[in-house]
């Protein structure tokens, strides 16, 4: 082959793959602007638009009362204990474990800590601007400028985080023990669980004098003044500045600064399509905080007992409303395994399945009576096999790498 043959030759493979190349390019551009424009018209935007302002004095404080076993009355917990950095905010585990626990994650277990029989959520994002909705069963919430909680007209703060604070400090088995002290207290009252708080308050001022005395001054007030909505609110500002949202590759996309992979862009397309992800999962914090029945497996011995966990219904106790969970947020998914309400579910992939094919998981032979009953309702009363269109296994694994671009920048502050 002469030289002449040689570079036509070579000319026509670099102008085939040049092409190739500028195909592949202008396919990618108009992939990006159908997911921006997607992401926009949900609701998405960066992460700096849901930040609250907050005292970073307050935040000191309320960092020190995260870390103190001294927040729980009786039972040596503190929210760090499911709330640390190695499992992304949650604990790792697929039902928390409150008192009787020690150390971090599964050595909680394996301590005889008791079951809190629901998955932990992650804290990215809670509290911030638009977070509207708190708990896997939304226990506190605001529609309009109505609050529900278990407070009823008693509602401690218009704040919806300073109010879902006061929770975990008066639930049993998460933080309470219960002794004779808790039973006499055990009641339907908000009166009741204002004992407990003042008694929180007191075993805080004599455990942990000098961080109480800095409370105190901090605010104002004498140090046998302090109340316990002054203990949330310290506890607010640590949360709001620790857990919010930071900058994700997603955002950046976002913003223009960085590309997504070929699988990162294809997913984000099934996310936004044919996935239909997105009908559920919206806005900055990728959540809807609507409530859906998803037809997970119920693992452990549930919120009602029994294997069974009724969620919304606990809250609101219309019967059409049993099996709905709150729409999770999804920063930092990829890190914060188990899912679902009752943390049933190891993988993202397996996660993104259920939605749309839960009986590919199911096997009636290791199932008990009671339980193939529940799931059947599940099945019935689910809300995603309208929305998810079916998917292949590569369509999921897209999916998945498209959410890990989701997962928060560690060393951003």
């Amino acid at each position: 082959m002469n030289l002449n043959i040689k570079t036509f030759i070579f000319c026509l493979i670099f102008l085939f793959n040049f092409h190739g190349n500028l195909k592949a390019q202008a396919s990618n551009v108009y992939k990006e602007s159908i997911i921006k424009e997607r992401a926009k018209a949900s609701g998405y935007d960066l992460p700096s638009s849901t930040h609250i302002p907050v005292d970073e004095n307050m935040a000191a404080i309320g960092k020190d009362l995260f870390e103190s076993e001294n927040l729980s009355l009786n039972g040596g917990v503190a929210c760090v204990s499911c709330h640390f950095d190695k499992a992304a905010s949650g604990d790792g585990l697929p039902n928390a474990i409150g008192i009787g626990g020690d150390g971090e994650g599964i050595s909680r277990y394996k301590a005889g800590g008791k079951v809190v029989p629901r998955n932990t959520l992650a804290l990215w994002g809670v509290g911030g601007k638009g977070f509207s909705t708190f708990f896997w069963d939304g226990r506190v919430s605001r529609s309009g400028e109505t609050i529900t909680s278990q407070f009823g007209k008693d509602t401690p703060s218009e704040d919806l985080l300073i109010t879902a604070v006061h929770l975990p400090v008066v639930e049993i088995r998460e933080t309470l023990q219960e002794d004779y002290v808790v039973k006499s207290f055990k009641k339907e009252t908000t009166s009741a669980a204002d004992e407990i708080y003042k008694r929180v308050v007191e075993n805080l001022i004599v455990k942990e004098p000098a961080l109480m005395k800095k409370l105190a001054k901090e605010i104002g007030v004498n140090f046998e003044e302090i109340e316990f909505i002054n203990v949330a609110t310290a506890l607010a500002h640590f949360i709001r500045s620790e857990f919010k949202l930071r900058s994700s590759k997603f955002s950046k996309f976002f913003e223009g600064k960085t590309s997504l992979n070929e699988d990162e862009l294809n997913g984000g397309l099934l996310f936004y399509g044919k996935g239909g992800c997105v009908s559920c999962h919206s806005g900055p914090y990728f959540s809807d905080f609507n409530f859906y029945t998803v037809p997970f497996p119920q693992l452990g011995f549930g919120k009602n007992g029994f294997g069974i966990d009724y969620g919304l219904y606990n809250s609101t106790f219309n019967p059409k409303d049993q099996y709905k969970f709150r729409t999770p947020s999804l920063h930092n998914v990829s890190k914060t395994a188990p899912y679902s309400h009752s943390g049933a579910v190891m993988s993202l992939d397996e996660t993104i399945q259920y939605h749309f094919d839960p009986l590919q998981f199911f096997d009636a032979k290791k199932m008990t009576p009671l339980q193939r009953h529940q799931y059947n309702k599940y099945l019935a009363k689910s809300d995603t096999n309208e929305v998810v269109q079916y998917l292949n296994d590569k369509e999921v694994s897209q999916i998945a790498s498209f959410l890990k671009t989701l997962d928060l920048d560690e060393n951003e502050k």
